[in-house]
């Protein structure tokens, strides 16, 4: 089963390769394109890459170009696109990563103490 997923991940992968060349001369082939990549994700219960993720509205299923199809605005430390045909908004975060494993601070700490050493010497 694992064979058939890897295939129908690198289909969906040609498909929004096609998706973004046909764009600029018949944009309603590439959201077809996008519909059935939809279809091979829905059908092999696959996980898309991030880069994918980004290029088309989950609402609607039309391939995202920015300034034509979405709007990409950034404020407040996140990116938020919003689907110019349906009006969905995607807001995704966006600065350095705060987990649990990392301290807020701790950059700011190393640069401190190291200016702080140079003065003192």
């Amino acid at each position: 089963m694992d064979e058939f997923r890897e295939l129908a991940l690198e289909r969906v992968a040609r498909l929004f390769e096609q998706a973004e060349k046909i764009f600029a001369s018949n944009p309603e082939l590439a959201d077809r394109y996008v519909r059935a990549a939809w279809r091979l994700k829905t059908r092999y219960n696959l996980r898309l890459p991030g880069d994918i993720r980004l290029k088309f509205c989950r609402k609607c299923l039309s391939y995202w170009k920015p300034g034509v199809t979405c709007r990409v605005r950034v404020k407040s430390k996140r990116i938020i696109i919003t689907c110019l045909k349906c009006g969905r908004v995607k807001r995704l975060p966006w600065g350095p990563r705060v987990g649990p494993g990392t301290d807020p601070g701790s950059l700011g700490k190393s640069v401190n103490t190291a200016c702080d050493q140079k003065l003192e010497d």
